[in-house]
């Protein structure tokens, strides 16, 4: 496999694993908590189906990011438009990849709390809100900078007239959004964000459809 098909498939399937384990059957099938409590309550009622989605939510986030790190990368080189950009961006979605594998291995760490038969009832869900907690931080970090990343990205999409013009301004536009939503009161930023999410993942996925046809030509 060529780095470009790389790309091309870590950019689809790895927006759609995130998108349906770590968001909509882990929503449906698990829960909501609205406080890191609740969704501790919620993980420790269905710890099985839990682990499973968390593992393949977050290989899922971790290739999508992966895809973009590479997409930033092959748009750099001397008298490329927008060269200096995708340097940025590069760099940004390579946190953001770090980030992602930190905020997934607080996951993993509240549920072998959970499954620890050397503690208490109590210490098995203290520990465990406390990784919520701490988890729930590097998220909302990611998030932010996944915002910026995306416009970064977008540019230099735009500028290099790469993969399709209205993907290319949908990452501008709506990685504008991502970053506003931080400015907005939790509960609507919540409901809009979901939202926005779905549209985001299904660009990604667009794009990465893109790129393998870009290979093909």
């Amino acid at each position: 496999m060529t780095t470009k098909n790389f790309i091309g498939w870590a950019l689809i399937i790895g927006p759609l694993s995130a998108f349906l384990f770590g968001g909509l059957l882990d929503a449906f099938l698990i829960g909501q908590g609205e406080t890191p409590a609740e969704a501790v309550s919620e993980m420790q009622a269905k710890i099985g189906l839990s682990s499973v989605f968390t593992i393949l939510g977050s290989l899922g986030f971790v290739f999508a990011f992966i895809g973009t790190v590479l997409l930033s990368d092959s748009m750099r080189g001397d008298g490329k438009p927008g060269s200096l950009l995708a340097s940025i961006s590069t760099v940004i979605f390579i946190a953001l990849t770090t980030l992602a594998m930190a905020g997934t291995m607080t996951d993993w760490a509240a549920l072998g709390s959970l499954q620890d038969d050397k503690l208490d009832a109590a210490v098995q869900i203290s520990n465990a809100l406390t990784m919520s907690l701490v988890g729930n931080a590097l998220w909302a970090g990611l998030f932010f900078f996944w915002g910026i990343g995306f416009i970064v990205l977008g540019t230099v999409l735009v500028k290099q007239k790469k993969l399709n013009i209205i993907v290319d301004w949908i990452f501008v536009v709506f990685g504008a959004l991502f970053v506003i939503l931080l400015l907005m009161p939790w509960t609507l930023a919540q409901n809009i964000g979901f939202l926005i999410f779905g549209v985001m993942v299904l660009n990604t996925i667009v794009a990465g459809v893109f790129q393998l046809r870009e290979n093909e030509s």
